[in-house]
This record gives structure tokens, C-alpha cells and sequence, in this order.
């Protein structure tokens, strides 16, 4: 079993979790680009992360185990390259939401905090009202939930479409 050890210039920004362990594979690419070597006097020249394009596909491979906040930021990292990120991706881990429209076509935003302890968020969409609390929101606000707490924010309609008036 590998001790712990960090990937030399913490290249995915996990700052105290930059650690891999369990086992070192010692990479030798050839046509995958490595991502992430180990910080390690003979390891060191081997890749932990790499990444190789086949037809119109990537696969980023891993050669050792990550720590639970490393994976957490290559998977982040995977899934902003694929395009399929949105800003759910930066809510605390014990907020949850889900997206819905009300009989009026307004969009919906249910932000549940499945925890003892507040969570602060910033909110991500076109600004309205959270029901709960009648408070108004707007986009990049700081939202916190009280533990076990909800908001139900409703968007603005985008405008109300108020026909002109023809002045011939």
C-alpha cells in the first residue's frame, strides 16, 4: 500500500487534499497528454492523471486513487470539458435543487438544505422571489438556508408583453 503523497503543483487545486494513495501506477503515455504527475523523487517522472482523444472522444485515466476532494475537482473538470456543467455544480454538498415550472410557466428553483448547519449559496439564475420567505433574489446574491431549510425561488417573467398600438 502507498503512503499518501500529493501531485507535484497541485494541478486541480485541492490544496490540503492533494493526495493520492493506495497504489502508483507508473504511466508511460504515448498518445494520452499527462495531466498530473506525482510529487515523488522516483515517481515523480511518471504520470498519475492523463487524458487521450480517440475519434470525437476523450478519456482522462487514473493511475492511483485520489483523495475524495481531488476526484471531486477532475470530475468537475471532465464534466466542464464534455459541457455539461451548470452552476449546480458549485452548491454546497448537503444543498440539493431541482428545477420546475408552476401552472403560469414561470421557472422554478427548490434549493433544499439536507443539514444541521446554514448553508450559503450563490444564486446562479435570473433574479425573482423565493415564496417561502416573499424575498426578492437576484442573480449572484448570497442565499443562506437554515439547517433543514428550503427556498423556493420563482423566477421574473423575462417582460410582459404589452402589445403597441398602431398610430396610423
Amino acid at each position: 500500500m502507498l503512503r499518501p503523497l500529493a501531485l507535484k503543483d497541485d494541478p486541480y487545486q485541492a490544496v490540503a487534499d492533494n493526495k493520492v494513495s493506495e497504489w502508483a501506477e507508473m504511466l508511460i503515455p504515448d498518445t494520452a497528454k499527462p495531466l498530473a504527475y506525482y510529487d515523488h523523487p522516483f515517481l515523480g517522472k511518471y504520470p498519475a492523471v492523463t487524458r487521450n482523444s480517440f475519434g470525437k472522444g476523450t478519456l482522462t485515466y487514473e493511475g492511483t486513487v485520489l483523495s475524495d476532494k481531488l476526484q471531486q475537482n477532475v470530475l468537475l473538470e471532465v464534466l466542464k470539458q464534455a459541457g455539461l456543467t451548470s452552476p449546480d455544480q458549485g452548491l454546497p454538498p448537503p444543498v440539493r435543487v431541482k428545477h420546475g415550472s408552476n401552472r403560469s410557466g414561470k421557472t422554478l428553483h427548490y434549493y433544499l438544505n439536507y443539514s444541521n448547519d446554514s448553508q450559503t449559496l450563490s444564486y446562479a439564475y435570473r433574479s425573482g422571489m423565493d415564496l417561502l420567505s416573499q424575498i426578492a433574489v437576484i442573480q449572484g446574491q448570497q442565499v443562506t438556508l437554515k439547517p433543514w431549510d428550503a427556498a423556493i425561488i420563482e423566477e421574473n417573467s423575462q417582460g410582459s408583453h404589452v402589445p403597441i398600438q398602431s398610430t396610423r
